[in-house]
């Protein structure tokens, strides 16, 4: 790597520290990018020669974050125990542990993904992708093991799962809930939706 390069890239880096920062204390409609120059160091021209815009910024910051986070729960994935709605229980809930420790980051991820680009708003659905497969390969589990209907809409259960997921974002910060509150509620939740679709006959344990 050229020194050109090198300098170009500590810019980034640096960029990147001032908005993480800025969107958690001050949330990401009130950051401007003069003022994430400025934490930075670094001239505002400076700014847009390594990010094409403020959402750029930010949808970099949630990128690694969430690619993080779905590591771990690729993870741990198979390994989960229980019914069906448990395995997604557990899920939702491993993500909220690690998410609610920046709440604040992700009520304005929430909040700039209205309008945003559509190709920022690509990336975010094949980023969510991932937490929506891990849905969807628990479900099918349920119908394969004898739990659910076989007649469920997995494509439409899932969406409605990220919505709830999605949704107790906003009350955990407006309620004041923690990862065990939130989880919580998240249980008495899925087990309204599940209701609808379990089976009266006993699972089926697999050979």
């Amino acid at each position: 790597m050229g020194l050109r390069e090198e300098q170009k890239k500590a810019t980034r880096e640096r960029v990147v520290r001032a908005a993480q920062d800025l969107f958690e204390e001050v949330g990401y409609e009130a950051t401007t990018i003069r003022m994430i120059a400025e934490r930075a160091g670094v001239s505002v021209g400076s700014v847009f020669t390594t990010f094409e815009s403020k959402v750029d910024i930010f949808n970099h910051i949630l990128f690694e974050k969430f690619e993080t986070l779905f590591q771990e729960l690729d993870r741990i994935s198979p390994y989960l125990k229980g019914s069906t709605l448990d395995r997604v229980a557990s899920l939702m809930s491993l993500a909220y542990g690690v998410e609610c420790k920046q709440l604040n980051l992700m009520l304005s991820h929430l909040a700039a993904s209205h309008g945003w680009p559509e190709r920022i708003e690509a990336e975010s659905v094949k980023r969510h992708a991932r937490l929506l497969g891990l849905f969807k390969a628990c479900l099918a589990k349920g119908v394969s093991d004898g739990e659910l209907r076989e007649d469920v809409d997995l494509d439409l259960f899932v969406d409605m799962l990220f919505a709830v997921y999605l949704r107790n974002y906003r009350k955990a910060y407006y309620e004041r809930l923690g990862p065990e509150q939130l989880s919580a509620l998240t249980e008495r939740q899925l087990a309204l939706l599940f209701s609808g679709v379990v089976t009266n006959a006993p699972a089926r344990v697999a050979a």
